[in-house]
């Protein structure tokens, strides 16, 4: 059984070891080491005491099996949606319900605080996280391109 809790600062270094999961689907042209830099960072301004969104864990037989943030974002129209920043799940809990129950949280989080819509980004290339979104509901906004030079 899972549970979806907030995050504790015992829980930070377990969340931070699961940040290798949160390079899936970057471009192949990318530098890997900065990537990989860049997401831990990510999550650990995510699990920082001055966050301001809400961090949300995963937990299952007493570990911490999957995490994620939810911030805001000002979309170019104007309106400010619920974003989520992170949401990583341990490999050996994949497939299990834990991503979708994260989901779930975070749409939570975001109708209480009054947010119409709830955003996120995934590497193009990361065809099992798409696929996991659409089927939550989740439809593609926008699209970069990027043209190697």
């Amino acid at each position: 059984m899972v549970t979806i809790r907030d995050l504790a600062e015992a829980d930070r270094a377990a969340v931070l070891e699961l940040s290798d999961r949160l390079t899936i689907g970057v471009a192949a042209w990318r530098d890997p080491v900065a990537v990989a830099a860049v997401v831990r960072g990510w999550l650990e301004d995510s699990t920082a005491a001055d966050f301001v969104g809400a961090a949300l864990i995963a937990e299952a037989a007493g570990r911490v099996v999957g995490f994620v943030s939810v911030d805001t974002v000002t979309h170019f129209a104007g309106e400010v949606d619920a974003y989520v920043g992170e949401l990583v799940v341990d490999a050996a809990y994949e497939g299990r319900g834990v991503g979708a129950a994260l989901v779930a949280a975070a749409e939570r989080v975001a109708r209480e605080r009054g947010h119409r819509c709830l955003t996120l980004s995934t590497g193009a290339a990361n065809d099992r996280a798409i696929s996991f979104y659409e089927s939550l509901g989740f439809d593609a906004e926008d699209v970069k391109l990027t043209k190697v030079l």
